[in-house]
C-alpha cells in the first residue's frame, strides 16, 4: 500500500488510505441505528461497536464514521483485506438527538436478567424512551450474532464530564484482558463489576469478549482522535485487520502513549460514590480522571456533607454534569506480576479451593457464586476472590455473594 495515501494522524486523513478529508457518514442531527457495516459473513471475527450508549457522548459516533469511511475508501485495494465483519451502532438515539445522557432512564443500566426478561415480557407500547432503544438494540444483536460464525468482539465507546487521559474497561476474564491489553492505555478493573445493568453484562453472559474505551472529556476534540485510534488497533488485535494493511498503526500507538504518559497501566476498583435519587451532589471542581489524591482528601458535597478519599489512590471520572449515578470513583494502582498469578490460578481452576477459606461456602442455588459471612471471613479474603475473577460483590441477607463472568 502507498504510505503516502495513508493518515498523517488520527482524525486528520484516513488511516487506510483514500481521500485526503475523512467524511461524516451522517450529520450530527440526523443519527440512525446503524452506523456502519464492512466486511462478508466468512469464518473471520463479528467485531461489533456500539456508539453513544448516552446520548451526550457524541465523539464516538464522530469516531466510528471516521473508521468506516476510511474502510469503505479502501475497498478493493491491497488495504482493503477484512477478515471477517464489523458493525457499528448508536446506543441511544433520542439521547443523541436531543444531546442528553438519557431521556427516562439510564440505557446503560437496564441489561440485567431481569430487566431484559421483563422487557421482552411487556408491552412494546408501554416502553418508555431507553426501553424502547434496548428494545431495538437488543434485536440487532441477536440478528448479528445469529450470523456471527467465528468468533464475536463488542467494544462500548464513552466518554466523560471530566477531563482525563483515555482508558479501558472490562470484565475481568482471560479473554477480555487480551484485547483490553492490547491498547496501550490504561485498564481498569473492577469498574464493570461495580455496575448493575450495563450493556456489555449481557455479552458477558454470552461467553463474548467485551469491552469499554472512555476517550477523554464529551467536547474535547482529542477525544475522537483517541477513540478513533482505539477502534483501528482492536480491529488489528482482534484479527479483522491485518497490521501490514494499517501502516499507521504505529501512529496511533504513539498517539495513546502520549496521552497516558505518567499512569498506572493497571488500576482496580477501590470505591464507588453513588447518588441516589433524590440526593445533592456537587463534585469540587478541578478534578481530573487519574488524579493522585490522598486519604481524607475532600472530593465532593452530598446533601450538605463533604465526601472525603476512603484511601490514597486515583480519583476516576468524577462527574461534572447534570445526570448520572456515580459521582466518582477510587482506584489503586495493581502491579502486573499479580495478573499473572491470577492467570495461573485461573487456568489451574483454584477456585475450587475457595470453600476452604473460613465462612466462604459455595451458593447452594447459584452456580459458580459464593457466599461469604463477613463475620468469620479473615483479612485477604476479597484480595483471592479478586486474583480469581471473583470481582462482582452483593449482599444477599448478612452475607455477602461473589461472582464473576464466564472466564472461558
Amino acid at each position: 500500500m502507498d504510505e503516502r495515501r495513508a493518515v498523517e494522524q488520527p482524525g486528520g486523513r484516513q488511516a487506510m488510505g483514500g481521500a485526503e478529508e475523512s467524511q461524516r457518514l451522517i450529520p450530527l442531527h440526523g443519527f440512525q441505528r446503524v452506523l456502519g457495516t464492512f466486511g462478508e459473513e466468512d469464518e473471520g471475527p463479528l467485531f461489533l461497536i456500539t456508539a453513544g450508549i448516552h446520548g451526550n457522548e457524541r465523539a464516538g459516533v464522530e469516531a466510528v464514521q471516521r473508521v468506516f469511511a476510511a474502510l469503505r475508501e479502501a475497498q478493493g485495494t491491497p488495504a482493503g483485506r477484512f477478515k471477517g465483519r464489523c458493525v457499528a451502532f448508536a446506543g441511544n438515539l433520542k439521547g443523541l438527538r436531543a444531546g442528553v445522557r438519557f431521556i427516562d432512564q439510564d440505557l446503560n443500566r437496564l441489561w440485567t436478567k431481569k430487566g431484559i426478561a421483563r422487557l421482552l415480557a411487556g408491552d412494546p407500547s408501554l416502553d418508555d424512551a431507553e426501553e424502547a432503544e434496548a428494545r431495538e438494540l437488543l434485536g440487532c444483536f441477536e440478528k448479528e450474532l445469529g450470523r456471527a460464525r467465528g468468533k464475536v468482539l463488542i467494544m462500548d465507546l464513552h466518554t466523560s464530564s471530566a477531563d482525563g487521559p483515555p482508558f479501558s474497561c472490562m470484565g475481568d476474564t482471560i479473554p477480555n484482558r487480551k484485547l483490553a491489553f492490547a491498547l496501550p492505555v490504561p485498564v481498569i478493573l473492577g469498574l464493570e463489576e461495580a455496575i448493575d445493568g450495563a450493556m456489555l453484562d449481557w455479552f458477558y453472559e454470552q461467553g463474548h469478549v467485551a469491552i469499554a474505551v472512555e476517550g477523554g472529556k464529551h467536547q474535547a476534540r482529542e477525544t475522537v482522535d483517541n477513540l478513533e485510534a482505539m477502534i483501528w488497533i482492536a480491529l488489528v488485535a482482534s484479527g479483522n485487520l491485518h497490521e501490514r494493511d494499517l501502516p499507521r498503526l504505529g501512529d496511533f500507538k504513539r498517539l495513546l502513549e502520549r496521552e497516558v504518559r505518567g499512569i498506572p497501566h493497571i488500576l482496580e476498583i477501590r470505591y464507588r460514590e453513588v447518588i441516589r435519587p433524590g440526593e445533592k451532589f456537587h463534585m469540587i471542581p478541578g478534578f481530573k480522571t487519574f488524579d493522585r489524591i490522598q486519604k481524607g482528601t475532600p472530593l465532593a458535597e452530598k446533601d450538605g456533607e463533604v465526601l472525603r478519599a476512603t484511601e490514597d489512590g486515583y480519583v476516576l471520572l468524577p462527574l461534572y454534569q447534570g445526570q448520572g449515578e456515580d459521582g466518582f470513583f477510587i482506584g489503586r494502582r495493581v502491579p502486573r506480576f499479580w495478573l499473572l498469578v491470577a492467570s495461573l490460578l485461573r487456568r489451574l481452576h483454584a477456585s475450587r479451593l475457595l470453600p476452604l477459606l473460613p465462612g466462604v461456602r459455595p451458593h447452594p442455588e447459584k452456580k459458580d457464586r459464593f457466599l461469604v459471612d463477613p463475620k468469620i471471613a479473615r483479612w485477604g479474603t476479597v484480595q483471592v476472590f479478586h486474583l480469581l475473577g471473583y470481582r462482582r460483590r452483593r449482599p444477599e441477607g448478612d452475607q455477602l455473594v461473589f461472582s464473576r463472568r464466564p472466564q472461558w
